[in-house]
């Protein structure tokens, strides 16, 4: 397995402004642009977030249909960040356990906390992959189609 960062898409580089033709896969598959159908595996929460994610991806035109995938599991990444952040908020993020012998009480994080931390943290992950982080997003340079010329149309034809 090769090291390094991973290969960025082609679109992201075309909308980055360093896309190179001479690094381009020719060969690579084409996608269909358009938003991908939410998923029936998902909860109430990672469908909203679905569409939450893909309304961004849609506004950037960056999405696919073939996206699906880590759509989902970006969904399923925050559906779970929010139910363990709902969870702590009602139960505490600690708990406090006394040793009947010694009277001792001490205090440990709840389970949820490190669930939310790993729920996040893939969250972040699949937001890498689809440019949705603000550094990912201030390396993308908007194109501008330019205008046609009508007189430059003219002199061509």
């Amino acid at each position: 397995m090769a090291g390094g960062r991973p290969r960025q898409p082609d679109e992201l580089k075309k909308l980055k402004g360093t896309l190179q033709p001479c690094r381009v896969n020719q060969e690579a598959p084409k996608t269909l642009p358009g938003i991908p159908e939410v998923p029936s595996g998902l909860d109430h929460m990672g469908k909203k977030a679905f569409k939450e994610i893909c309304e961004d991806l849609y506004q950037m035109k960056v999405i696919t249909t073939h996206d699906r995938h880590i759509l989902y599991q970006a969904a399923e990444a925050l559906s779970d960040y929010r139910r363990y952040k709902k969870t702590l908020k009602k139960v505490g993020e600690v708990y406090e356990n006394t040793n009947r012998k010694t009277g001792i009480t001490h205090y440990h994080a709840r389970p949820e906390v490190k669930m939310k931390k790993d729920a996040w943290e893939q969250f972040h992950k699949c937001l890498t992959q689809c440019g949705l982080t603000p550094s990912m997003r201030a390396k993308v340079k908007v194109v501008k189609k330019e205008e046609e010329n009508p007189f430059e149309a003219m002199m061509n034809s």
